[in-house]
């Protein structure tokens, strides 16, 4: 047990403790006007998409894809969707708050933290796995976003169908994420190795993800920020820190995914809510500041449940 309590912390730990930093670093001026902002973008647009494109450029190849591991994610992404689109709309009425409660139920920070999380637990090894699933399960995270919100829009700023085709398409070309994945994709069908320089380049950018984003995270987190929306930000948050993961965890162990493709399946879907959630829900007209309210939330809670997640699957020896 003292293994699997050492194992969680090592890998949760530093995350606090970075995310305490930016609080503390916030509260005492050591930020200028427009720093945050900016550290988001350098995250969003550089940083993240030299993560992923070297994850998955330098990924080994030998075993190929895991095919039964990315179909399960699909589905797992999918239904995770569709069902609180079923749901949601009994329990709140207003159309605005729809959205941006079912967005922050399904859609996962898989990309900053995950990839993090996943070197954390299995090394390079985890990281590849979850490069593999990422371009089905960013795509469909933005995809689902768009026709949800939408979808739940006020009334005036509801998309035609072709508009809303328009609003997919450009989301996806536009999205640094995507456009990192694919031309990752298309590097390896070449077969060549990065040259050096700028293998060490993206290295050097890749580094700079995590620290820049956790140091962000915390301060950007007020409790003030927390005022207003409250019932429903826990809920949502709950649903996507304990209740989505407990269910995809659950399905995959049944459906016999164990070690890493199990851990890869309980970072993606274990996570806090997407940072680009609050921004694409300030983007089409939807309640952004529940979407600000379930973001904060469900990072504080993520920090107890990743824990409590990592430690059982570690102590069962499923991972």
């Amino acid at each position: 047990m003292l293994d699997s309590f050492i194992y969680s912390l090592n890998i949760i730990g530093p995350i606090f403790i970075i995310v305490v930093l930016g609080a503390i670093l916030k509260k005492y001026g050591f930020f200028k006007e427009g720093f945050l902002s900016v550290c988001d973008k350098l995250v969003f647009k550089i940083c993240l998409p030299c993560l992923l494109f070297q994850d998955i450029v330098t990924a080994d190849s030998s075993e190929g894809a895991d095919l039964k591991l990315i179909l399960f994610c699909v589905i797992a992404v999918a239904v995770s969707f569709l069902l609180p689109c079923l749901i949601v709309p009994i329990f709140v009425k207003d159309n605005g708050k729809r959205g941006a409660f079912i967005q922050g139920v399904y859609r996962s920070n898989s990309a900053i933290l995950g990839v993090t999380m996943a070197s954390s637990m299995f090394g390079d090894t985890g990281a590849s796995v979850l490069a593999t699933v990422l371009p089905f399960t960013v795509t469909m995270f933005n995809v689902f976003a768009v026709i949800l919100l939408s979808f739940f829009a006020p009334a005036d700023t509801k998309l035609s169908p072709k508009a809303l085709f328009r609003r997919i398409i450009m989301t996806i070309v536009t999205n640094p994420l995507i456009i990192g994945i694919v031309l990752a994709m298309l590097w390896r069908l070449t077969g060549l190795s990065l040259p050096m320089v700028v293998d060490r380049s993206l290295s050097y950018l890749s580094d700079l993800t995590m620290p820049l984003a956790l140091i962000s995270l915390g301060a950007n987190f007020t409790f003030e920020s927390l005022r207003g929306r409250l019932g429903l930000a826990i809920a949502s948050s709950a649903c996507k820190t304990i209740v989505v993961p407990a269910l995809t965890v659950g399905a995959a162990i049944l459906m016999g995914f164990r070690g890493v493709q199990l851990g890869v399946v309980f970072i993606l879907f274990g996570g806090p809510a997407a940072v680009s959630s609050y921004i694409m829900a300030k983007q089409m007209k939807s309640d952004h500041e529940l979407a600000s309210q379930i973001l904060l939330i469900s990072t504080l809670m993520s920090v107890f449940t990743l824990f409590a997640g990592i430690f059982l699957l570690k102590q069962t020896g499923l991972i």
